[in-house]
């Protein structure tokens, strides 16, 4: 039979051993508790660290991507304007909407929405972005058939055309002599290529008041394109020139100043394309910058309503001619 003694010890014995159980339990449960908050502090703190890091760097390039957009449409686009634009940030990549415009006459008017992508990953650049420039892609007999065909941009614009003014061709599009079949209430954008090349200033006095002269074509063809025959027909995205108009129509005093602006500007940044340094090194003519006497016009881009562009019919200094944008005058 146990003593007294012997049963206290077993009777502390069975309640101690339950108590250190506990303790050695809780203390799991714990260390468990404290590793998961501390992880979960870990992961909302990089996380955050990742999203503003993310943020920043996107944001920096959407701002080099709008004024690239910016550069770019001041020495190309004819008669195109970059309208609002929205940038949509998400992760790695990002992507600007833009409305693009025209004017004609003094009215503007919608060319389509346009989307350019951006990324600061390198394996995923153009996955996301716009598709092209036209509606559907063309086919054709030969080189010259091909040039010669209508196109269509995204908006379903027709993209006008100019001609090489140093190749001589048999036969040139004049749409002016469309302009009878046309109603009255319609105003529209008409591309002219002249038969060689001409000032600035000699350009103004050519183009009747009633018209508004919208863009100039810039002479930027090299020795090689003056005497490449397939390079005979040039569609509107496919050269350079001057906007005679700022963002609200108005025209602009001295034209030719930021179209000389954004090509010496741009031609020092390193994210831009070699276009720019191109541009310089045919315009500048031997000199170390481009002056206004360098700028010859072998083309503009001029608008207005039906009645007023008939004036140009039968101008000997115009080539060929073809229609862009058609809307209502109203």
């Amino acid at each position: 039979m146990k003593s007294d003694d012997e049963k206290l010890k077993e009777l502390f014995k069975e309640k101690e051993k339950p108590t250190f159980n506990n303790t050695i339990r809780r203390a799991k449960i714990l260390s468990i508790m404290r590793t998961i908050i501390v992880s979960l502090m870990i992961f909302i703190i990089v996380s955050f660290i990742v999203l503003a890091s993310n943020a920043t760097i996107l944001n920096k390039i959407s701002n080099k991507k709008e004024d690239y957009l910016k550069s770019w449409f001041s020495i190309a686009m004819p008669n195109a304007y970059v309208g609002s634009i929205q940038a949509d940030d998400r992760i790695m990549v990002g992507q600007i909407d833009y409305i693009r415009y025209r004017f004609l006459g003094k009215k503007p008017i919608p060319d389509g929405n346009y989307k350019e992508g951006y990324t600061y990953m390198p394996l995923i650049n153009g996955i996301y972005g716009d598709i092209g420039y036209y509606l559907f892609n063309s086919t054709g007999q030969s080189v010259k058939d091909l040039q010669e065909k209508i196109k269509y941009n995204e908006a379903g614009k027709q993209v006008m055309k100019f001609y090489n003014p140093y190749i001589k061709n048999e036969s040139y599009i004049n749409d002016l002599e469309k302009l009878n079949e046309i109603a009255s209430d319609k105003l529209m954008e008409i591309s002219l290529s002249f038969d060689k090349a001409y000032s600035i200033d000699k350009v103004k006095t050519m183009i009747p008041k009633d018209i508004s002269l919208n863009w100039y074509w810039v002479d930027t063809l090299t020795e090689k394109d003056k005497n490449d025959s397939s390079k005979f027909i040039f569609d509107e995205y496919d050269v350079y020139g001057i906007k005679a108009l700022d963002g609200q129509g108005n025209s602009i005093e001295n034209p030719e100043k930021d179209f000389i602006i954004t090509i010496m500007t741009c031609k020092e940044k390193k994210d831009n394309s070699n276009i720019y340094e191109s541009l310089y090194n045919t315009l500048k003519d031997g000199k170390g910058e481009i002056n206004k006497d360098d700028l010859k016009i072998i083309g503009v881009v001029v608008s207005g309503n039906v009645e007023a562009l008939k004036a140009l019919k039968n101008k000997n200094y115009i080539k060929a001619a073809t229609i862009g944008a058609v809307a209502d005058k109203y």
